[in-house]
């Protein structure tokens, strides 16, 4: 079955949720259980910071918390990319603990399977000197 906008804002809608509340049970409820994060730096390379299943979200949580002070995400939109994946946009603005303030864009591609979310993959620009 194709996904629709309507399904696509429920699976984010309680993901968002599940994830700024740090709720095991509405995690359980969100998340398929394997469930991947897969954050925008990290030592897994390729693939950044991977975290896995409700566990690994709740330590993936964590980890944030003892990175960033703060996270705010605004100008956030998403659209259905076939059946099973969203692509969300947004722009996050932040404090690194005992840091500097940041303000970088965003993209997720949110895999989705029977409803729940399989697997979030973060990329985000990178402050610093470099090539593009």
């Amino acid at each position: 079955m194709a996904m629709t906008a309507e399904m696509a804002d429920g699976v984010m809608r309680r993901m968002g949720k599940a994830i700024f509340k740090a709720d095991r049970a509405l995690l359980e409820g969100a998340l398929t259980n394997d469930a991947e994060w897969h954050f925008a730096i990290g030592e897994d390379a390729p693939d950044g910071r991977v975290r896995k299943g409700v566990d690994g979200f709740l330590e993936g949580i964590a980890d944030n918390n003892a990175l960033f002070e703060s996270l705010r995400f605004e100008e956030i939109d998403y659209a259905v990319l076939g059946d099973e994946r969203i692509l969300m946009t947004y722009r996050v603005e932040g404090r690194h603990r005992g840091g500097d303030a940041f303000t970088q864009r965003g993209v997720e591609i949110i895999t989705v399977r029977d409803g729940r979310v399989a697997k979030k993959d973060v990329f985000w620009k990178q402050t610093g000197k470099g090539g593009g």
